[in-house]
């Protein structure tokens, strides 16, 4: 057995280390996993600005990943050896969410409410911990509070703690770099294109692209779906092409909204758009490109501000039907589903340009530095340093660099 845990920490903004901490400990209930990809999801935010979410801390980062159970306890279903997702959070499993088989990240036993009491970000954590990772029941620093360890809770680790009730096996034929998509980037996008009731030839605008963005693209076309995106990155719209986009729409032309109207026929509007940057930019017009008795569902959102979303409830919702709707995990209802695509051939080529960066987790101020050039999609992080070939491939290389003026969304 290993004497000690490593985890990532970001001590201070554009600052990476790794730290030892003790090795973990698991009480019933849960596994202890050796992690074998970490994604990055908006850590880089955090690297950025030094601003955290409530579940996370400097000491405490990452979500998201997948690897293979070392330990389990008595009772566990699972045994050393199985290759596991593990999914954020640790709900309660006995509140309505949890009953259902909704999304654990909107278990009751978390407190949202207390989020909203101000909207001054930093008044927020200081009445909620002071900067610290909150240790509310559905937190992931609850993990180590009911396991009685000093570290594991999080994802940017070597070893990291799992409640069963938030680990899925992965099937013989899937390989951990597909299913490390099955969080932040295909799985949360699979919940919402499912729930926003994405079928065959519907119109499925996507705004304001980035891995999520890209992940929209992948499951609204594997429903069959005519998918336009909307964007004005180089090198995320050549992404998009390779996904399966039908359709590019720059949103900065005057007849941008024309654009979709023509592409839609007598719609005058998609069926469905996806907000996926958080941008009020973005928001604005996806409430405009929808048709009538249409559905925005919204994924984007910024660590770094508090901007509201600029909505007329008259002119923009009420008078035209819309449904207004976002979230932002896997419904735990729809894990297997979720296993099914992420199994898809043509869902694995399409997520080949998902993944464009990978890192060992030693070299993590690279990966988050990738992330913020927004020349990147969905990036690894190897907790175990076995990435061979660190950084991006030749090819995707020199496709950066001919668009590394182009940062816009």
């Amino acid at each position: 057995m290993a004497e000690h845990n490593v985890v990532l920490t970001i001590p201070e903004p554009g600052r990476v280390e790794l730290k030892e901490r003790p090795y973990p400990k698991i009480a019933p209930g849960y596994s202890l996993v050796q992690i074998e990809i970490a994604p990055v999801c908006i850590e880089h935010q955090v690297y950025k600005e030094h601003r955290f979410e409530w579940h996370s801390d400097a000491e405490r980062q990452g979500h998201e990943g997948v690897g293979t159970i070392i330990e389990a306890l008595p009772g566990s279903k699972f045994k050393p050896g199985d290759r596991v997702i593990i999914y954020q959070g640790n709900p309660c499993q006995e509140c309505f969410v949890c009953q259902r088989g909704l999304s654990p990240t909107h278990c009751l036993s978390i407190p949202y409410e207390a989020l909203t009491e101000t909207q001054n970000p930093d008044s927020v954590l200081e009445a909620l911990g002071g900067g610290k990772a909150i240790d509310a029941p559905g937190g992931l620093k609850s993990i180590e509070n009911e396991c009685g360890s000093e570290s594991g809770g999080f994802g940017f680790s070597k070893y990291r703690i799992a409640p069963d009730y938030m680990i899925q096996q992965i099937p013989d034929d899937l390989s951990f770099r597909y299913a490390a998509l099955a969080n932040c980037s295909l799985g949360c996008t699979y919940t919402g294109i499912e729930e926003a009731g994405v079928q065959k030839d519907d119109w499925v605008v996507v705004a304001g692209v980035g891995f999520i963005g890209f992940g929209s693209i992948i499951n609204a076309k594997y429903r069959g779906a005519k998918v336009i995106v909307l964007g004005r990155n180089p090198f995320r719209m050549e992404q998009a092409r390779k996904m399966g986009a039908d359709y590019i729409v720059n949103p900065d032309d005057d007849d941008w909204l024309e654009q979709i109207h023509e592409l839609t026929g007598g719609l005058r509007g998609a069926d469905v758009v996806i907000e996926a940057s958080g941008y009020p930019y973005y928001q604005k017009k996806a409430l405009q490109a929808v048709r009538r008795f249409g559905t925005v569902w919204l994924y984007g959102f910024l660590v770094e501000t508090s901007e509201p979303l600029p909505i007329r409830l008259l002119d923009e919702i009420h008078n035209r039907g819309v449904k207004l709707s976002g979230s932002h995990d896997v419904h735990v209802k729809h894990r297997e589903g979720l296993l099914r695509m992420l199994r898809n051939p043509e869902t694995q080529a399409a997520a080949d340009h998902i993944i464009t960066h990978e890192y060992n987790m030693s070299q993590g101020a690279e990966a988050f530095e990738a992330a913020l050039s927004k020349q990147a999609g969905k990036i690894f992080l190897y907790p175990q340093e076995n990435c061979d070939s660190p950084g991006v491939s030749a090819e995707l290389r020199e496709l950066v660099a001919g668009h590394t003026d182009q940062t816009g969304g």
